[in-house]
């Protein structure tokens, strides 16, 4: 499960009883709400919610915190994500500040943000080091927490009601708005924990901006009281349900008893793949989907054909593909985007930098340097296991530990920090076993270096620097700080598992090492 997945949840969540005056809420405390959060069915951890009148010089603010432990099995292990984020807001509902914590490696990262005139400038950290501060204009309409309840306030819970929240949130898209289209949509009678709770059920669907002009929709139904309260939260990500469940803080505090959630995303194929081939035609369908968004194409993958649920795309390893003249070089603002030293990507880390010399050696040609850089990363992650979220590149150099995502982003730093752009992809690969089951398709995350117009796909966790056309790419990030709206093309997240089939299969070749 993506880092800021969950966090999505929270985002209009946090709702205080109707009774309340928005425009003179009481001194202190005024919402104060535990969640028991349930993955696939078994308790998963908790969140806890609250809204607060303080005082500050220059005026009362309001402030919103959520905290959030949730816990997923991976195979043998389980990996423990960890998330506060907290903001603060005139009683107006204008933003002053914000804070995001979040804790998928075994070493937090933080970020925060101020804003004034029409700006904010936000700085993320990590191991007391700071990324480059940015400051983007604020987005005219932002609303965060506070803002985004006092306009649901006026709008009131009146079956049929619906309409669009315009929210502002910045680990999402620092410099762009993300629309929530609100729908109250008819009174039912709901089960908490034994509790029969007469409730009003409504459905707000984000509408996330992506990068490439894509944008992907997330969907999450929400069951209110008549006073305002969100009692029960439901979304499924990677067809995994994910509810949360207002209850007592003891329940919300009790032992945790996970289920194995990757066992659950593996993709089943009917025969044996040749990873050894030069070409492999895919067809991907989701079953009950009306409209599926448009799956990226990259220098290794094309599409062949997209229906409304379904795609047929062929994928061509790099020493298949027909020799061909430079590509249009990037342009320079692309190409600042992927050479970037991000919260991420921070190869400027003294962790990072020392490794910089011995992986490149004295290697010039970019393919060559590509593969050396490949190699070195392949060796230096030694404990290769899933008990790592999304560790950054300065969190892989110093622990030597991780599985797909750690090899990724530690070469996409090394290749940034030798001058070659790099991206990370995310999608499916193939294996013939993994976690005790036959011909699977796996989520997987891998490197692209952009080398003589082309962008080249090398994968350090698997040791391919010629991939094999297994690897199907459902969605592409540069790596950077503009939040996980550039993860909003993964298709994964939102859609849930395809159905995968091979239409055709081209013969292995002599494979072409740089």
């Amino acid at each position: 499960m993506k880092k800021h997945t969950c966090a999505l949840l929270i985002t209009v969540l946090a709702v205080p009883a109707l009774a309340l005056d928005v425009n003179d809420p009481p001194q202190g405390v005024f919402a104060n709400e535990w969640y028991a959060v349930m993955l696939a069915g078994a308790k998963s951890g908790h969140m806890h919610a609250t809204m607060e009148r303080v005082k500050r010089d220059g005026g009362d603010v309001i402030r919103t915190r959520n905290e959030m432990t949730m816990i997923a099995g991976r195979g043998e292990g389980a990996l423990t994500v960890k998330m506060t984020q907290e903001t603060e807001e005139t009683l107006a509902g204008e933003p002053l500040k914000f804070s995001s914590r979040m804790s998928l490696g075994k070493i937090p990262t933080s970020t925060s943000g101020t804003f004034a005139d029409g700006k904010v400038t936000i700085v993320t950290r990590q191991f007391g080091l700071a990324t480059d501060k940015k400051t983007y204009t604020l987005p005219k309409g932002a609303r965060m927490s506070w803002g985004a309840y006092r306009e649901q306030i006026d709008r009131g819970l009146k079956p049929g009601t619906s309409y669009d929240l315009s929210l502002y949130d910045p680990t999402i898209a620092p410099d762009k708005l993300t629309t929530a289209k609100v729908e109250i949509l008819d009174r039912e009678q709901i089960d908490l924990f034994g509790r029969k709770v007469e409730t009003i059920r409504s459905r707000q669907t984000l509408t996330i901006p992506g990068l490439f002009g894509k944008s992907t929709e997330i969907a999450t139904t929400i069951w209110l009281t008549e006073a305002g309260d969100a009692v029960r939260m439901e979304m499924n990500v990677m067809d995994i349900p994910v509810v949360m469940i207002a209850c007592p803080k003891a329940v919300a505090l009790a032992e945790d008893d996970p289920a194995d959630i990757m066992g659950r995303t593996l993709i089943t194929v009917k025969e044996p793949i040749d990873r050894e081939a030069a070409r492999i035609t895919f067809r991907l369908r989701w079953d009950g989907k009306d409209k599926l968004p448009r799956l990226p194409e990259t220098d290794m993958q094309k599409i062949v054909s997209q229906e409304n649920d379904a795609v047929t795309l062929t994928n061509t390893r790099h020493s298949a593909r027909p020799a061909k003249p430079a590509g249009t070089a990037l342009s320079q603002e692309e190409r600042a985007r992927y050479l970037a030293a991000s919260s991420v990507l921070n190869y400027k880390d003294p962790a990072v930098a020392r490794l910089v010399k011995e992986a490149a050696g004295e290697e010039k040609d970019p393919m060559k340097l590509a593969d050396r850089l490949r190699a070195f990363v392949s060796n230096y992650v030694q404990t290769k296991d899933l008990s790592v979220g999304f560790a950054t590149a300065g969190e892989v150099a110093r622990s030597k530990e991780g599985d797909c995502t750690e090899h990724g982003v530690l070469l996409a730093a090394l290749g940034r920090a030798v001058g070659i752009p790099t991206r990370l992809a995310t999608g499916f690969v193939y294996t013939d076993e993994f976690l005790g089951r036959e011909r699977v398709f796996v989520g997987h995350l891998w490197t692209q270096f952009y080398i003589e117009g082309q962008w080249v796909d090398v994968d350090a966790a698997l040791e391919q620097t010629d991939v094999d056309p297994s690897h199907i790419v459902l969605g592409l990030s540069d790596g950077n700080d503009g939040g996980v709206a550039e993860l909003a093309g993964s298709v994964w997240i939102t859609m849930g598992k395809p159905q995968i089939t091979v239409v055709k299969e081209v013969e292995s070749q002599p494979t072409q090492r740089p």
